[in-house]
């Protein structure tokens, strides 16, 4: 018998990611309401423990990338575009201003997943 999924990890994974990341800045305003709100029920419809396993990654990645920034960057407020640029590809989570950017993207795989990101300044 095959198990049917309805729920995609990767999509909630990359809310995960979204909303952490998110709370770091000063204020960080979506600007793809619809594809948030998708990313919303994907991730509504982990379990719990996994809901917290996701954002505990995301937690420990932003913290440790909040070292690595000039220690006023957060103090920003940005633009959000989730924008996937091919099917079956992961989203990239984009936070942006007139003076900078930052892009991410990650790939669940459990214990094994992975963010990346991207640094730009005007």
């Amino acid at each position: 018998m095959v198990k049917m999924s309805f729920t995609n990890n990767q999509t909630a994974f990359e809310y995960a990611l979204y909303m952490i990341a998110g709370s770091y800045f000063d204020k960080a305003t979506c600007k793809s309401k619809l594809i948030e709100r998708n990313m919303l029920l994907q991730y509504k419809e982990q379990k719990i423990d996994k809901q917290y396993q996701m954002e505990d990654m995301c937690i420990r990645f932003m913290n440790k990338l909040a070292h690595n920034l000039p220690r006023n960057y957060f103090k920003q407020n940005m633009e959000v575009h989730l924008v996937r640029r091919q099917s079956g590809k992961p989203m990239e989570i984009i936070f942006a201003n007139n003076t900078c950017m930052i892009d991410f993207i990650c790939r669940y795989a459990g214990n094994k997943s992975k963010i990346d990101y991207r640094l730009w300044t005007k």
